[in-house]
């Protein structure tokens, strides 16, 4: 199996059989938001071109009678495939292609840093978490809504 490290689509491929299996159209999941989203977001969302933004989750998970555990797991699942590919990570490790948190390798130099660091994340207030996030996600060129609050 080739997988694209860039641009995992474990939610969107997630989204798209629940909803089927469920009988929703793109449409139809679309109008259960409020404001509505439209047909062309689901399908970018299930293709993986745009993110699952956090706000949505609610309303997806009661839409697709799924626990918002279950889809925070798989968002969680895709982020690491997608950090995993930017630190320059291949195949080694791939569960079902993609990487578990279990397996993600920090190299023995860098973990003082990042234990440094997420301790510090950890402690800080919610705007300064905001902040980080929203510079990580910048620097990283990851898109918005990929890395969870």
């Amino acid at each position: 199996m080739v997988v694209d490290q860039k641009q995992p689509k474990l939610v969107g491929n997630f989204i798209k059989v629940r909803r089927t299996s469920l009988g929703l159209s793109q449409r139809a999941l679309g109008l259960l938001f409020d404001p509505p989203v439209t047909t062309q977001f689901i399908s970018n969302v299930e293709r993986g071109v745009t993110p699952l933004p956090p706000i949505h989750v609610p309303v997806l998970t009661r839409a697709l009678s799924i626990s918002e555990s279950e889809l925070t797991v798989l968002l969680e699942q895709e982020y690491t495939a997608k950090l995993s590919g930017r630190l320059g990570h291949t195949g080694s490790g791939l569960d079902n292609g993609f990487m578990s948190p279990a397996n993600l390798k920090i190299d023995p130099k860098d973990m003082d840093f990042m234990r440094q660091l997420y301790a510090a994340y950890q402690k800080s207030d919610p705007t300064t978490q905001h902040s980080f996030i929203s510079l990580c996600a910048s620097l990283l060129k990851i898109a918005p809504g990929v890395i969870q609050e």
